[in-house]
């Protein structure tokens, strides 16, 4: 009898398995064969800035914020409101931590200034369900403002010759969670977004971390609780500028230095029975073609633009840009571009060879097409096969042939993963659509 109830069972388990595997599946954007169809179309709650974006651009919340103008759309269990901001709080940066700018993730952070300073003079909580200042701080002259994604934590830095102080604050309460001295150490690099390699991702997770730097060491700072872990046996450059984990593995790279453009890349050790995975060093000569000239260094260096295409890391050498894997470096497989060539992507991982004067082409596939055919060297690769040049958004089939053609007058963005819904700016309205399969 018992061995009829599990046989019965089985079957029952399989035929569950069998109709899930073999039901019609849920339309997503990527799909090849799902178009979008309207979902919601309202007012536009707040034009975005010259860029076609937002400072805050918050899905989860249905928040946004420009300007001195900051709006939550109403949802099904809470009510839109709309506040306007001190001009302290003007929202004008799309560099989160600097002054006008800020930190949004699961709570909005604002980060104020004043006219005639420098750097942020005040953060401020946002209450997400009334619309109002929660909480307010003033920093002292010099302060930093980052984010601990490893704990939600907001981290302001008063870093002076010889010491740093640290405070970690909750970003919905403002409450003071830890404070500490750190000896030893001269500045706070930010591998999330503003000291990374590519400012314009937005990195989480393991490879996005604070680090404290000193003349001599360098440590992981825990944003929990503010504690430092130091990395054995690592002595940071003279003037490190950009910092990025990749595998676990530290990379730093430093400014080009005033007149010689001399610059030096370092990484640490990953492991010590690895020959491979011990560090290397390399020293070159600064010159990225696509930037004009900084005066105060006289080389030409942008800081905004990535050092990382794709999955390859770029030195910007004189000599013709190198291209190599960042965690073995010139030793591992490595490229040299011409004079006055440089890597560029779209969005879609692609590492494209660009110079003025001659058509792009793919690092690695030059026989191949570096984009889909009708598309402009501006187009940028959104999710879900989606694209948006200029104000032209198209979405393309598996053969990259146009499934849906539309415009928008803002940069288009999707939630819900790369087959969710897309929002695009229509005149006067923003637009959301869902994929849906045609009959």
């Amino acid at each position: 009898m018992r061995r009829r109830s599990w046989r019965g069972l089985l079957v029952v388990v399989v035929g569950l398995l069998l109709a899930g595997c073999f039901a019609p599946q849920e339309p997503m954007f990527g799909d090849g064969a799902a178009v979008p169809e309207e979902a919601s179309r309202v007012r536009l709650p707040v034009r975005p800035g010259p860029d076609g974006m937002w400072v805050v651009n918050s899905p989860g919340w249905g928040m946004f914020g420009q300007g001195r103008t900051l709006v939550r759309q109403a949802g099904p269990y809470s009510r839109g409101w709309r506040l306007t901001l001190p001009a302290e709080f003007a929202l004008t940066s799309q560099w989160p931590g600097t002054a006008h700018s800020a930190l949004a993730d699961d709570t909005v952070v604002l980060v104020g200034g004043r006219d005639g300073h420098r750097g942020p003079s005040v953060i401020a909580g946002i209450d997400p369900w009334d619309g109002r200042l929660s909480w307010r701080k003033a920093l002292p002259p010099g302060s930093q403002v980052l984010y601990g994604w490893d704990s939600g934590t907001v981290v302001v830095a008063e870093c002076r010759p010889g010491s740093c102080r640290l405070t970690g604050w909750q970003p919905f309460t403002g409450q003071r969670e830890w404070a500490r001295t750190v000896p030893g150490v001269s500045r706070v690099l930010d591998a999330c977004r503003a000291d990374a390699f590519d400012a314009r991702q937005r990195l989480r997770g393991n490879r996005c971390q604070l680090y404290l730097v000193g003349s001599d060491r360098i440590a992981r700072l825990d944003s929990e609780d503010g504690r430092p872990y130091w990395e054995a046996g690592l002595r940071p450059p003279a003037g490190v500028d950009r910092i990025a984990d990749v595998s676990g593995r530290i990379v730093m790279v430093t400014a080009p230095a005033r007149g010689s453009c001399r610059a030096t890349v370092l990484t640490g050790r990953a492991s010590a029975e690895i020959p491979e995975a011990r560090g290397w060093q390399r020293t070159f000569v600064w010159d990225q073609p696509q930037a004009p000239r900084d005066p105060r260094t006289g080389c030409r260096w942008d800081r905004t633009l990535p050092l990382t295409v794709g999955f390859r890391m770029t030195l910007p050498d004189a000599k013709g840009a190198l291209v190599i894997d960042p965690y073995f470096g010139p030793a591992g497989h490595s490229r040299r571009l011409a004079p006055g060539e440089y890597l560029v992507t779209d969005g879609s991982m692609e590492e494209i060879i660009r110079a003025p004067g001659r058509p792009d082409r793919l690092l690695y596939a030059a026989d191949r097409p570096v984009r889909p055919e009708g598309l402009s060297p501006a187009a940028q690769a959104l999710a879900g096969r989606f694209w948006q040049d200029g104000r032209r958004l198209v979405l393309l089939g598996y053969d990259d042939r146009p499934l849906w053609e539309g415009e928008s007058d803002c940069q288009a963005f999707l939630r819900g993963g790369d087959g969710g819904v897309l929002t695009y700016c229509d005149g006067a309205d923003l637009v959301t659509v869902r994929p849906v399969h045609k009959d």
